[in-house]
This record gives structure tokens, C-alpha cells and sequence, in this order.
């Protein structure tokens, strides 16, 4: 507009702009007007904190949430544990019909982890708490579900003062009286526990109780009834024949015990009386009701970040931990099968791998060996990389995430039917059970279901040691399985199992524990036997010369970070006063040891004497510390006016571990390092000793002469030759010892800390369904 021209307004000077048409948006979907059948399912996979944020978002969402029982029964509880601030949520969700919160406040107020309570009459209280929850949690599971509680409070038990594990039997034999609906399972978990006493009056109790947890309806009791009158029913062909009868029938309802028992029967012989096709047809409907869906999957491993290299070093350790304390080796097919089913459940981070495999194993062993370990026990084979709470915590994420399925049928069950089926020599059963931990190892093996693995490694097994003919028609007709079917699992096993390509750690030092293991006498050297080579194996299955097809690698792309997974967790704490050490020392480098001159073994040789069997028995032992350390003398290998010292029991005390560093870097400094060689036969985890933590001792002299020997010469100097050596000991890195040895080493302590949480879980297990064809027979 020009200045000082006025303008009308007419309709061509001055016009009103339009009126512009604004379109109502349409009202968007909000969580409230979703249906509320749709709603209850959101809510359902919601964590227990995110549903507390939204039942404070709205009153309706308060309503649905405060009034529907399946939203709590459902929420999730990762990474969280029962602390006093949220120990009104897990009783919330536990009375509400939550398994995890149950079973994770059973063993919270179990091991007094969360729970602040007076020490006054606390073994009382939390008796009585866990045995309520432990309770609840067993009521929460299928008729037909093996209990587990009695897991956690069998013996030992601790021979001083009030006992929880005593508190919480006498709660839930107890409840039996008074609360018949929970009766079957509860009884059957109090016969277990007596089952483990030595007294014989405890043990005809445990029989009256399976009796009664029987006629209760619990399948698992009546089993353990049929193994305890089968020894008397054999002398008589009539009570021997009723028997095999009550057992096919506790194989159609369900008991995957009672069916591989019924195949053994019927393997080898024919009690039954039944023709030879319905006999067979019994025994291959066993292998063929093996579920596939419920075997993990390598590539769903593989999903969860944990690659290959990872998966072996932590089976070859487990493999350690097995040989070192004498355990089954069903013991480690259990084991080695609760980490996989973990793992496709649920993730686990690479510095949390070894916590899971010894949580499985403390869990397993309880399950199956009459002697434990204990969990100051697994927080000491692991260098105290993880505490004590860590262990317990995690155990509680292994029963919750299995949802207390810790037995399932494994590779050497099937094996079991095959051996009595057709039966080798012994040398040859010792090579078979050689193959079947080798397969362990691999994570591609874990996925083909085990009765098919059984047959293929009995194959492979039958063809080394020149078996003719290599699958006679026996067994095609009580398997189910042609040598046609098993000839490439039997290849896969044989590339797989005795490939010159052994994995290695970061150290480059082969993990051979399967080997080591199978080298003892008790096993005839299996291992050292010279295997055939690919070709004369082709040649003798009758197959084409073709090396099988690899599993794929890893969805990443990337090659497995084997230096990463080898380091060890720590703090923030220990990485700032690990400054001068090497950037990714861990605790899975082999523990140093000293070796003993003989005026040392004379002093110390009955404390050497000490076991792992012993010195941790019962719950009070796992959770106190030593209170009979021993301090001794001996003759004077520095100054004499040094002050003794006594023995501290495990701890990762950063204020006392930081003294004691500044102590040896003073009275380091001038004097030689002492070298280490490499030892070929180490894990890639931390050393597994046969030496107690409770033997570990430390005096005047002996502890000032290590003091030239840190964790840091220690790491700096691995590999080289020791020639500056001080004579009366000797660093070592510790060996596999063969079986009958005494121990003549003491361990060093790591106060190595750690830090980590626990992770979701993202399925749920699949529940081994039986074959209820058993009914027809």
C-alpha cells in the first residue's frame, strides 16, 4: 500500500479473507478404549513396576488392575528381587497366584537374602515364611509335575542351633495335616528329604508318606513305590508280572520315568508276555514321543547373544567342576540342559554366562547326587567372581524361568535303553559315554532331540570299534530309527566331537576338559585311543566322502568376542586399582597356587586334609563365614619380627584388598617376579582345585614370601620360564589332577567384585507331554 493513498472499502479494495474449514481429527485408539478382554491381555506381559505406573495413570485402569487376579498372576518380575521396599508387591502377586514371586520368596526369606530381619529368632521367621511360599508355589503347578521344593531343603542340615531348612519341614509337614488339597505334592516333598537321612526309622517314615502322598493323587510318589517293591517282586515271576503291569500303567498317565523304566523292562525281556511287533512297538513309541519343539535350538541361542565359544568354555568348565567333585555324569547332562533350556528362554549377558552354569549345577546336584555343592562352595570355584547373593539370586531366576521343571529325559536316559537293549563290551559303553559328553560341548548338537542323538552316537560308537553289522534290525525295530535316518547326525557327531579344531581361550590354551576327564583309569584311557580318520569312517557307513554342512554363523555377522566373554565382571571399584594390570585381565586366568616345600606339608598336611565333602555342610555353612581358621607358624623364610596373620575367609572387601595391594607393592619393589609356564590343561574359567576353601591357610611367613608374586607379575609374566624362582615354593597354575591324588596346593583368594542384573524372560518352556499311547497296551 502506497503511502497517503486511502483506499475503501469496497469489495476490490478491502476484502475479508475466507473462512478456512478445519477438519476435526478423529479421536486416536487410547489404552482405555481398548476392549477390556484386550486390555487384561496387555497388562499381563507388563513388569511389576510398569504395572504400578499404569494402575496410577487412571482410576479404570486402577479398577481393572486392583480386581482382576490374572494380571498379577502373570506380571513379571525381571530383574527385580524381594527387597523390604517391594516385598509388599511379591506377596501381592504370590497370594494372587504368581509362580515367580512365590518361589522367589521362598528362597529369599529360605537363604535370608532381601528380607531385612532381626537376628533375633530369625530362622523361626523365615522358616515359616518360606515354607508358606514354597508352599503356594508347589500349588501352583500340574498334578503330573515332579515337586521340587524338597530341592532346597534336604540335607545336610546344620548340626548347631535352630536350622531353617529343619524350620521350614516341620512347617510343611504341618500344613499336610490341615490343608489336604496341597497334600500329595507337600508329602512326597517331605519323603525325599527323609529318603537322604541315613536313619532307618526316617526312612520307613518317608515310606508311610509316599503311601499317603500316592493315594493323594501324586503320580511321582507312586513311582518311587514301584522302584522300592520291585527289588522284592523279583523273586516271584507272579508279584514280578503285576508289577511291569503297575508300571505300564504309570507310563499312560504320564510319567516320563515310569515309560523309560517300562523300555528297559521290555529291552531286555518280555515280562508282559506280549508278541515281539507289540513289544518293539512299546519300546520305539518311546523314542518317537521324544518332543523336538522342546529341545533349544542353536540358532535361538545363538539369538540371545551367547555364541558358540561361549556356550564350550562354560561346558568345559562345568566339565571340570563335575570331574573335580566326583559327580555323574548325569549330574552334568542335567546341568548342561537347564542352561540351554535358560538360554532360549530367557537372555543372559556374556559376564553373567558363568553364574548361570553354576547356579544350574548347584541346583542339579541337590536334584540328583547325594552329595551337594554347596554355595560357598560355587562362589569359590568361581574365584569369587560373583558373591554369595548373586548365587542365590540367581538360582531363584533359574527355578522361576524353568518353572521348577529341573529334571527332563536327556541323551543318557535313551542311552540306558539302548545299552540294555543290545549290550556292549566295556570298553566300547566307556567310548559311548566319551562321545555323549563330547557332544555336550557343541551347540548344534543340542538341538536334534536326544533319543535320536542317543541312537546316531551309539551308531558312531558301533562303527569305530568295527561292530558288524553296524545297526542290526533290532534296533530299527525298537527305535523307529534307520540307519539311514541317524548315518548324519552320526557324521555331524563324528566332525564335531573329534575335530582337531579345539577351541581356545584368550591365553590360546585348548579347553580339553572332556578329554582330561575320559583319560582316567576308570574309564580305560578312552580318550587316548587313536580315532579313524573321515575316510575309512565313510567307507565303513557306506556313505559318499562329503564333510556335512556347519551350522550358519552367528546372526550378528560378527565372529564371537571370546576376550570379551573371558573377562571377568567387576566394578567400577576394581577397574580403577586394576589400572596397572593388563586391560582385560579376568578372573577366568588360572588361579595361582603355591606349591609346598616339605617342611610346609608336614605343618599344614591336616588341613590339606580337609574336603570340599566336609567343611560346607548345611545351610548355616553356606551362609557364615569360616569361624575356625587356623594360624601356623613356621619357620621364618623373611624378617623374623614380621606379625603373623590369620586366614580371612572369601570376602571382596575393596578397602582391605587395596591395604593389602599397597603392602605387597612396597615390599615388591627391587625384587624379580616370579613366572609362570602355560599349562595346556587348564579351563578357560577360572582353575578348578580340589583343595577346600576352608583349607586355605596363611601365616607369617608363607604369606610374606607371596607377596612378590601379585596378581599383576602373575599376569604380566604368563607364559615365560621361571628361573629366578624362591626356593621352597613355587607358583603354578593348576592342573587336572588324576582321581585318588591328595591335594598339595593352597588357593589364593580373588576379591574380584562383580555387578550385573538379571535379564527377562521371553517364552515360556514347553512341558515334556508323554505318550498316552501306553493305555492301548
Amino acid at each position: 500500500m502506497k503511502a497517503g493513498v486511502v483506499h475503501c472499502r469496497c469489495s476490490k479494495c478491502y476484502s475479508v479473507p475466507a473462512r478456512k474449514r478445519v477438519r476435526k481429527r478423529s479421536s486416536g485408539i487410547t489404552l482405555l478404549s481398548l476392549p477390556e478382554e484386550v486390555l487384561l491381555c496387555v497388562l499381563q506381559y507388563l513388569s511389576a513396576e510398569d504395572l504400578l505406573s499404569i494402575r496410577a495413570v487412571h482410576s479404570q485402569l486402577r479398577d481393572i488392575v486392583d480386581n482382576h487376579s490374572s494380571v498379577w498372576a502373570r506380571v513379571s518380575f525381571r530383574d527385580t528381587w524381594p527387597s523390604p521396599n517391594t516385598l509388599w508387591l511379591f506377596e501381592r502377586a504370590a497370594d494372587k497366584g504368581n509362580f515367580e514371586a512365590a518361589v522367589k520368596l521362598g528362597i529369599a526369606y529360605l537363604y535370608n537374602e532381601g528380607p531385612l530381619l532381626s537376628d533375633e529368632g530369625r530362622a523361626d521367621v523365615c522358616g515359616r515364611k518360606a515354607s508358606h511360599f514354597f508352599s503356594l508355589a508347589e500349588s501352583l503347578r500340574s498334578l503330573t509335575a515332579d515337586p521340587f521344593i524338597w530341592v532346597f531343603i534336604r540335607p545336610p542340615w546344620s548340626p548347631t542351633g535352630s536350622c531353617c531348612k529343619a524350620v521350614v519341614f516341620d512347617h510343611l509337614k504341618a500344613e499336610c495335616a490341615n490343608n489336604m488339597e496341597r497334600r500329595g505334592p507337600l508329602l512326597h516333598c517331605l519323603a525325599k528329604v527323609l529318603q537322604l537321612f541315613e536313619d532307618d526309622e526316617k526312612r520307613s517314615e518317608a515310606i508311610s508318606m509316599l503311601e499317603e502322598s500316592s493315594q493323594a493323587g501324586c503320580l511321582q510318589s507312586s513311582y518311587l513305590l514301584w522302584q522300592h517293591s520291585r527289588k522284592a517282586a523279583i523273586a516271584d515271576p507272579g508279584r514280578y508280572l503285576q508289577c511291569v503291569r503297575t508300571l505300564r500303567d504309570y507310563a499312560g498317565k504320564g510319567c516320563w520315568e515310569a515309560q523309560l523304566s517300562l523300555a528297559k523292562v521290555c529291552s531286555s525281556g518280555n515280562p508282559l508276555g506280549l508278541e515281539s511287533k507289540a513289544c518293539s512297538d512299546l519300546v520305539a513309541q518311546l523314542f518317537s514321543s521324544c518332543n523336538p519343539a522342546s529341545r533349544p535350538s542353536s540358532q535361538e541361542i545363538l539369538k540371545q547373544g551367547i555364541k558358540d565359544s561361549m556356550r564350550y568354555i562354560l561346558v568345559d568348565w562345568l566339565v571340570e567342576v563335575t570331574t573335580m567333585k566326583d559327580f555323574t555324569s548325569q549330574t552334568l547332562h542335567v546341568t548342561v540342559g537347564c542352561v540351554d533350556r535358560y538360554l532360549t528362554l530367557r537372555s543372559v549377558p556374556k559376564a553373567r554366562l558363568q553364574l548361570l552354569g553354576i547356579a544350574c549345577m548347584v541346583i542339579c546336584t541337590r536334584y540328583i547326587s547325594k552329595e551337594i555343592l554347596t554355595i560357598r562352595e560355587a562362589v569359590w570355584l568361581t574365584d569369587n567372581t560373583y558373591k554369595y547373593e548373586d548365587l542365590v539370586r540367581m538360582m531363584g531366576e533359574v527355578i522361576s524361568v524353568l518353572e521348577g521343571n529341573i529334571r527332563s529325559p536327556t541323551l543318557l536316559d535313551y542311552g540306558e535303553v539302548l545299552l540294555s537293549l543290545l549290550p556292549l563290551e566295556r570298553r566300547t559303553t566307556h567310548l559311548f559315554s566319551y562321545i555323549c559328553e563330547l557332544s555336550l560341548l557343541y551347540s548344534a548338537l543340542a538341538t536334534p532331540p536326544p533319543a535320536k542323538l542317543a541312537c546316531a552316537a551309539l551308531l558312531l560308537t558301533r562303527a569305530l570299534h568295527h561292530y558288524a553289522p553296524l545297526w542290526p534290525t533290532l534296533l530299527a525295530d525298537y527305535t523307529g530309527f534307520s540307519k539311514q535316518d541317524i548315518v548324519p547326525l552320526s557324521v555331524l557327531l563324528y566332525v564335531k566331537c573329534f575335530s582337531q579344531d579345539v577351541p581356545k581361550d584368550y591365553r590360546h590354551v585348548s579347553l580339553t576338559g572332556v578329554k582330561q576327564r575320559f583319560e582316567d583309569e576308570a574309564y580305560h584311557h578312552i580318550s587316548k585311543d587313536k580315532v579313524m580318520d573321515f575316510k575309512e569312517l565313510c567307507q565303513i557307513l557306506e556313505i559318499p566322502e562329503v564333510v556335512p554342512q556347519m551350522e550358519p554363523p552367528s546372526p550378528t555377522g560378527q565372529p564371537a568376542d571370546i576376550h570379551t566373554f573371558l573377562a571377568s565382571p567387576s566394578s567400577d571399584g576394581k577397574k580403577r586399582r586394576d589400572d596397572s594390570m593388563q586391560a582385560h585381565r579376568g578372573s577366568f586366568v588360572a588361579t595361582p597356587t603355591a606349591e609346598l616345600s616339605n617342611q610346609e606339608e608336614k605343618l599344614l598336611g591336616d588341613i590339606l586334609d580337609w574336603s570340599l565333602d566336609t567343611s560346607c555342610s548345611g545351610y548355616e555353612g553356606d551362609r557364615e563365614e569360616e569361624s575356625s581358621m587356623i594360624s601356623i607358624k613356621l619357620d621364618p623364610l623373611t624378617d623374623a619380627g614380621e606379625r603373623g596373620e590369620h586366614c580371612r575367609a572369601l570376602s571382596s572387601d575393596e578397602d582391605s584388598f587395596c591395604e593389602a595391594r599397597r603392602e605387597v607393592n612396597k615390599d615388591s619393589q627391587g625384587q624379580e617376579p616370579v613366572s609362570l609356564s602355560k599349562d595346556l590343561h587348564s579351563s578357560g574359567y577360572s582353575s578348578v582345585q580340589s583343595v577346600s576353601p576352608s583349607s586355605t591357610c596363611s601365616s607369617s611367613s608363607y604369606s610374606s614370601s607371596l607377596r612378590a608374586c601379585t596378581f599383576k607379575t602373575f599376569t604380566t609374566s604368563l607364559g615365560a620360564a621361571s628361573s629366578n624362582a624362591q626356593p621352597g615354593f613355587r607358583l603354578l597354575v593348576p592342573m587336572q589332577r588324576p582321581r585318588g591324588t591328595s591335594s598339595k596346593q593352597v588357593k589364593r583368594k580373588n576379591t574380584a567384585a562383580h555387578s550385573g542384573c538379571e535379564v527377562e524372560r521371553e517364552e515360556e518352556e514347553e512341558e515334556y507331554s508323554a505318550s498316552a499311547g501306553f493305555l492301548s497296551l
